[in-house]
């Protein structure tokens, strides 16, 4: 299939575009929605849906790193996958075998991932210098410059794969029929790889329980994927309400009887102090007001729907503390009274971060209550460094584990049957649930105040929990319905066949052999602390083995 050259400058702009998705938090990174983007530009829509349908169940696991190592990218059966299948779908490529052929291009981006996070800490010095320098153009710039290196990253790869289609052509049909055919029996098994991954992180004695419950639903009920996260989901409630721990709030206290004043010093400041007083005075709220507290509020507001930039200056170095002094940018600049506190306080908010970014609104909402009381940043740093992991798990695993893969095996399925409705819900519901998430994380950080955190413990550690349940019975669901293992093993007795071990298994225990095999992949995972790329090189391995050993179908 010959492309033109739009198509392979279009392809170049989508990778771009989407490949930043895992800074944004927009999931658009997601092989769902690549593959689907993939297949309009190319001109062939029904293949990319249904070569991000298989992606995404494959990958469904892959946006968490396990033991230190780090997991294969997603870009490379969204994007690259998805040229395989489309331009070679003439020589009988399917998207089982595509998804196997471009594993080794999703090693390679993420490797060129890596690259760019450690090329990026050397940035932390010149925004500094940027800072202490007065020059805040150039400080929010070099705060954007992960961001700037994915989106030219992106273009390279989009571009290069459709570019290059006929070397891809003739390096992938080298391979012998036999490899092929292995490789999309390995591709079957693909998926296992990643929901051992997601149950890695989730699993736990309280929610095995959970796993079993899912498989009966899925296996023996043949229940759909809403109907297990509803189901697990009455069960936590039924689980916690005996014991009275519905998720509250607690009573924390919040930011009152400010009286207003000046909104500003004509300079682009907030706050304006009386000259006599030094700029080490820690004065009352009611002293000190820069804003009313309607005024506080909105700026909270607009700092939490910032939150999309977290993770736009993403390094080595302080990881995520770049782009969260430059989400509070506009907050300092409206609530310090000079360009000394103000350059104070930006370079005290330079530190260390590393949290969920749906996640982020409780630490600024905190931070910014904080400074309007009178207390700067340095005070609140470690308060804050606390509430980093805590906050981090809760959200990884309500996201992670629990939204996404509702969402997105919703989405899959929908591709699946060639609807481009899929990859759409997938992208509103996710997006539209956590745009919801950071106003209420906002509101509660701002309400909980100064005393908020116990209150936050109590308040999240159930939802955290029923998080994790629910999304193993979920999991456990999937691997029935979304793992294709099915044995060839059969007695004969002339032409007559007289046991089939798969019919047997399909009457006695339906769904065991993908269970199975995910459950091995989980125990090397989690008591052998096998390396995700270990994995998928064992599994990859095993489907073409035991393919041409004729035990596997």
């Amino acid at each position: 299939m010959e492309l033109t050259l739009s198509q392979c400058i279009l392809t170049g702009l989508w990778t771009g575009l989407c490949i930043t998705g895992m800074l944004t938090g927009t999931y658009l990174t997601r092989c769902l929605v690549m593959a689907a983007g993939v297949g309009i530009i190319l001109g062939d829509v029904e293949t990319g849906l249904m070569m991000g349908a298989v992606g995404e169940l494959a990958f469904l696991g892959f946006g968490v790193s396990s033991g230190g190592s780090v997991p294969p990218n997603p870009v490379g059966p969204g994007i690259i996958g998805a040229v395989i299948a489309i331009t070679m779908k003439g020589q009988g490529m399917d998207t089982k075998a595509a998804l196997a052929y471009s594993f080794p291009f999703a090693v390679l981006i993420q490797f060129l991932i890596t690259g760019i996070y450690t090329a990026a800490t050397g940035i932390l010095p010149w925004a500094e210098k940027a800072v202490d320098q007065g020059n805040y153009r150039r400080f929010r710039l070099l705060a954007h410059s992960t961001f700037i290196m994915f989106v030219s990253a992106g273009f390279f790869i989009g571009f290069t794969a459709c570019y290059q289609t006929k070397n891809l052509e003739i390096l992938i049909s080298a391979i012998p029929s036999w490899m092929t055919e292995g490789l999309k029996t390995a591709g079957s098994l693909l998926p296992a790889v990643g929901f051992a991954v997601i149950l890695n992180a989730m699993a736990g004695v309280d929610t095995m329980p959970f796993v079993l419950t899912g498989y009966i639903l899925a296996a023996y009920m043949h229940m759909p994927v809403i109907g297990i996260a509803l189901s697990a989901g009455a069960v936590v409630w039924l689980r916690f309400l005996p014991a009275g721990k519905k998720p509250g709030f607690g009573s924390g206290r919040t930011v009152t009887d400010y009286p207003e004043k000046s909104a500003g010093d004509g300079r682009g400041f907030g706050r304006i102090w009386p000259e006599t007083l030094g700029p080490d005075t820690r004065l009352s709220s009611a002293d000190r007001s820069p804003v009313s507290e309607k005024e506080l509020r909105r700026i909270s507001r607009r700092t939490a729907l910032r939150a999309y930039l977290l993770q736009n200056g993403y390094n080595y170095g302080n990881y995520e503390g770049l782009a969260y002094a430059n989400i509070m940018f506009p907050a300092l600049k409206k609530l310090c009274k000079d360009q000394e506190e103000f350059r104070r306080e930006l370079k005290d908010s330079l530190g260390y971060c590393s949290i969920n970014p749906n996640f982020l609104p409780i630490l600024t909402s905190f931070q910014i209550v904080a400074l309007y009381q009178g207390i700067p940043a340095k005070d609140t740093r470690d308060i804050r460094l606390a509430l980093m992991g805590p906050l981090a798990g809760i959200g990884d695993s309500m996201v992670q584990f629990c939204f996404a893969p509702v969402f997105s095996t919703i989405g899959a399925s929908m591709a699946a049957e060639g609807m481009m409705t899929g990859p759409v819900v997938f992208l509103l519901g996710m997006n539209l649930l956590l745009f919801g998430l950071k106003l209420f994380n906002e509101a509660l950080g701002y309400r909980l105040s100064m005393s908020f955190t116990d209150s936050l413990k109590d308040s999240l550690a159930p939802v955290s929990q029923g998080a994790r349940m629910i999304g193993s019975a979920v999991i456990a669901g999937l691997v029935v319905q979304c793992i294709t293992v099915q044995t060839a093993i059969e007695f004969s007795r002339g032409e007559e066949t007289v046991f089939a071990l798969q019919s047997f298994l399909d009457t006695l225990l339906p769904g065991i052999l993908p269970i199975a095999f995910t459950g091995v992949l989980f125990y090397l995972l989690r008591v052998k602390k096998w390396s995700m790329y270990r994995l998928v090189g064992v599994t990859l391995g095993a489907g073409i083995c035991l393919k041409l050993a004729g035990i596997l179908a």
